[in-house]
C-alpha cells in the first residue's frame, strides 16, 4: 500500500549529532608520566627537574661533575710532600627560554554550530601539546638526534651526537647497515649490562618504584620484535606472578617487564635510527635507549611571574578577546629547557655520556609507510634515507 515516505536527503529528515566528542589519543610516553615515577628533583631521578631559575634570574643552570682522584700515590719511604694530587671537574649547561602555543575561536557562531565547548577543548589540547613536545624533546636528546636545530623541538639546547662507545647495534653492525636480521632481543641487554658495568665514569641506575634500575625505552616495533623473537623476559615475569610477586611486579604497572636490573618501557617517542653520517633518518630502524640517573636535565624558569607558587605551576595561561569579545583566544607559555648532560674530562678529547646508552636496531613497521610512522621527526626537520 502507498504511504508517507521520506528519503534520507529530504529536508524534513532530522539528523542529530551526538553530544560527545571523540578525541585523537595523545601519544603514550612513560618518561614524564607521574605514574612511572621517573622524573623528579633528586639526583637519582632519570630525568632530573631543576627549578633554581624559578626562584631568581638567569639563562642557564651549570652543573659540575667531580672526578675520582687518580695517580700512582707513594709507597714506603717515598717523599709525598710536593707530589699532592688535585681533583678534576667538568661542567654542563642547560639553557632555558620560552615555549608558547595558542588556540583561538574566530566567532561565537562557531560555538553555535557545534556541540562541544570549543574553548575548553582548545585548553585541553594545549595541555596535550606541551606534554607531547616535552616528551619529543627528551627522547630526541637522549637518542642524540643532532640534526634537529629548531629550538621549538629541541627546547633551547644543542642535541649532541652520542659518543660511539655508548651505542650498541646487533651483530656489531655499523651505522646505516642494519638489516632484518638485526632486530631487538634480550642479548642486546646482556651487552648493555656488561657495558654499563665497565664504563668509567659509571652510569648509575635511576631510582624507580622497584628500586634502582636501568630504564629501557623501546618503540612499538622493538617491543613486537622482543616478544616475537625471545619471550624469556615475559616468562620470567609470569613465573614471578606464579611465585607470588604481584605488588611490585612491573607487568602490573606502566612497565613491560624487567631483566637483569633493566626495566622495560614502551614509548611512542622513541626516535628512528640514523644513517651512517647521522644526517638523515634511516628507514626501518629505531634508537631505543637506556637511561640511568641524571640521564636528562629539565629546567624551568619564572618569566614575568614572581608570585609564590609559580615554581610549582610552571605555566602561564592567558585568555584574551578581540572585537569586543567576538573572537576568543587562549595561550599557554612556559620557560623551559631540556638537555642530555655529558662531560669532557680535562685531558680527554671527547665528552663521555653521563647516563645514556643507545641500542639501535632494525625495526619493521609492517604495512605502514615511513611518511606516517616518522612524521614527528620529519616535521622537526629530518629527511629519510631508504
Amino acid at each position: 500500500m502507498a504511504g508517507l515516505v521520506y528519503n534520507l536527503t529530504d529536508a524534513e529528515v532530522v539528523n542529530v549529532w551526538e553530544k560527545t566528542l571523540d578525541r585523537e589519543v595523545r601519544k603514550r610516553d612513560p618518561l614524564l608520566d607521574p605514574a612511572s615515577g621517573l622524573a623528579g628533583t633528586g639526583q637519582d631521578a632519570l630525568i632530573q627537574q631543576k627549578d633554581q631559575l624559578t626562584e631568581g634570574p638567569g639563562s642557564f643552570i651549570r652543573t659540575k661533575l667531580k672526578y675520582q682522584l687518580d695517580g700512582r700515590g707513594k709507597a714506603g719511604d717515598e717523599v709525598l710532600k710536593g707530589h699532592e694530587t688535585s681533583y678534576l671537574t667538568a661542567t654542563y649547561d642547560v639553557y632555558v627560554n620560552s615555549l608558547r602555543q595558542a588556540f583561538g575561536v574566530s566567532s561565537p557562531i562557531t560555538q553555535q554550530y557545534i556541540t562541544e565547548r570549543a574553548m575548553e577543548e582548545g585548553t585541553d589540547g594545549l595541555g596535550d601539546w606541551f606534554a607531547s613536545r616535552f616528551s619529543f624533546a627528551a627522547h630526541a636528546h637522549a637518542a642524540g638526534l643532532g640534526a634537529i636545530t629548531d629550538d621549538a623541538y629541541r627546547l633551547h639546547n644543542t642535541i649532541n651526537a652520542i659518543n660511539s662507545t655508548y651505542i650498541i647495534r646487533p651483530n656489531s653492525k655499523a651505522a646505516g647497515a642494519l638489516t632484518s636480521q638485526d632486530t631487538f632481543d634480550l642479548d642486546l641487554i646482556n651487552q648493555a649490562a656488561r657495558l654499563v658495568k665497565l664504563l668509567a665514569p659509571k652510569i648509575r641506575p635511576a631510582m624507580t618504584k622497584f628500586g634502582p634500575r636501568y630504564c629501557v625505552f623501546l618503540s612499538s616495533e622493538q617491543v613486537h620484535d622482543l616478544r616475537a623473537s625471545n619471550s624469556i623476559w615475559f616468562a620470567k615475569m609470569t613465573a614471578a606472578v606464579q611465585g607470588g610477586r604481584i605488588d611490585d611486579n612491573p607487568l602490573f604497572t606502566t612497565a613491560l617487564g624487567e631483566d637483569q636490573g633493566f626495566l622495560f618501557f614502551q614509548s611512542d617517542f622513541v626516535p628512528p635510527g640514523l644513517n651512517s653520517g647521522e644526517t638523515k633518518l634511516k628507514d626501518k630502524t629505531r634508537r631505543a635507549w637506556i637511561g640511568g640517573a641524571q640521564a636528562l636535565f629539565m629546567a624551568f624558569g619564572r618569566g614575568y611571574e614572581v608570585a609564590p607558587g609559580f615554581s610549582l605551576n610552571r605555566f602561564q595561561w592567558t585568555r584574551e578577546s578581540e572585537d569586543y569579545g567576538h573572537q576568543n583566544q587562549i595561550a599557554a607559555s612556559t620557560i623551559v629547557g631540556i638537555g642530555r648532560p655529558r662531560y669532557t674530562k680535562p685531558g680527554e678529547a671527547s665528552a663521555r655520556e653521563n647516563g645514556v646508552v643507545v641500542i639501535e636496531t632494525y625495526a619493521d613497521y609492517g604495512g605502514l609507510t615511513n611518511t606516517d610512522v616518522y612524521k614527528d621527526w620529519t616535521d622537526a626537520g629530518y629527511t629519510i634515507e631508504a
